[in-house]
């Protein structure tokens, strides 16, 4: 039997509770110690019970780590996680340091997101049921999967007209989309997917990437959770494209974006037979609210690109700005993304009833939306409670 003196100190208590919290996120010390602003030889102080520590630092290694505060503190449960949180953080153990913290803060988001449902009384809206069958692992010839993407569009009733508004779109579905900073260091993880026990299809998209590259992204993605969701989760890498099951998604997303009729019958309108000038292209992209790049992809397997790609490089937005059009501040890098473009609408309806019914402070809902108090006080002053309310109620 252990006497009271030979049992570890509080210090050395806490110091493993640091590391164990580490370990859980997929990091290492040194990846820590960067993300956190610290040495890593302060951090090993730390975990070793060495060096005293601050609240503020606790909690933002809280944060970084996606774990309550109180999991550093003795007679806290460290086991107590769910299969999809386990999935996550095991998959992330591959990604760079940014890519792992991306991972962490999306854990967090989706946990607020469960407790405002719970707090709320709302019913959680559950997995979904799969519109489609899983398709096994295999090449896919062009028509097939341009198949494929008619087939989903005549699901939803969308004819051939452009999706100018994807995050809106999968909203309207119940899907829950989340804009997270998974950095651009390599492997780059540019979105996710999984299904959640009781939130249903979560579909991610790298807030650090171009903005211009979201619907992309996301409907490469939404063919994950139509085609693939027998599946636990799936990261999205850019040099995983020679995959089949990323291939196909791809495709997909090129298809669903700018479809078959769709593409001939705006050439039709402008009078192009074949793509020859960067002019024409974003005539094209801005039509369908995609990507530059996406629209080569989509002319390119079209074969209605009558020069070599390498004639067609240009700086699409500052071109599209001097054709007219007014690009958003975003195309342009400017961030953060307002909470609309990076949480799931519901997130913040529920998170705008909390406060209005004293379930939550303001603070700790703009804590959750990444926003600052006098940003949420703002957008309270302009009554956009009521107009969220009007919406989902």
């Amino acid at each position: 039997m252990l006497k009271a003196t030979d049992r570890p100190s509080p210090e050395i208590q806490l110091g493993e509770r640091l590391r164990q919290a580490r370990e859980l996120a997929g990091f290492a010390q040194g990846e820590a110690a960067q993300a956190l602003g610290v040495t890593s030889a302060a951090l090993s102080q730390y975990e070793g019970g060495k060096r005293r520590i601050e609240a503020l630092t606790l909690d933002r290694i809280a944060r970084l780590y996606a774990v309550p505060i109180t999991y550093f503190f003795a007679g806290a449960q460290t086991d107590q996680q769910t299969d999809w949180e386990m999935a996550l953080r095991s998959l992330a153990n591959t990604l760079s340091a940014a890519g792992k913290a991306g991972v962490a803060k999306l854990i967090q988001r989706i946990h607020d997101l469960e407790h405002l449902y719970a707090i709320t009384g709302l019913p959680f809206p559950g997995k979904p049921h799969p519109p489609f069958p899983s398709l096994p692992k295999e090449g896919y010839a062009d028509y097939k999967v341009s198949e494929f993407a008619q087939k989903v569009r005549r699901y939803y009733n969308l004819g051939i007209a452009p999706l100018l508004n994807v995050k809106l779109f999968l909203d309207a579905q119940g899907y829950q989309v989340f804009g997270i900073p998974f950095g651009k260091e390599e492997p780059v993880l540019s979105g996710l997917f999984f299904l959640h026990p009781q939130l249903g299809a979560i579909v991610v998209f790298n807030e650090d990437q171009s903005y211009t590259r979201e619907p992309f992204t996301l409907c490469h993605e939404m063919a994950h959770s139509l085609f693939h969701w027998d599946r636990p989760a799936i990261l999205c890498r850019d040099s995983e494209r020679a995959d089949l099951v990323e291939d196909f998604a791809n495709r997909f997303a090129s298809y669903f974006l700018i479809p078959r009729e769709g593409l001939q019958e705006r050439l039709d309108v402008l009078g192009i037979k074949t793509v020859k000038q960067p002019e024409e292209v974003i005539h094209i992209a801005r039509y369908f609210g995609v990507s530059y790049d996406a629209t080569l992809h989509s002319l390119d397997m079209e074969r209605k690109l009558g020069v070599p790609r390498d004639a067609l490089k240009t700086k699409p937005i500052a071109l599209a700005k001097t054709l007219g059009y007014k690009p958003s501040p975003f195309e342009f890098g400017a961030r953060p993304l307002p909470p609309e473009e990076r949480l799931p609408r519901i997130f913040l309806e529920l998170g705008y009833r909390a406060i209005d019914n004293g379930l939550l402070s303001l603070r700790r809902v703009a804590e959750m939306m990444g926003i600052s108090d006098l940003e949420l006080e703002e957008r309270l002053g302009d009554g956009e409670v009521e107009e969220m309310e009007d919406v989902y109620i």
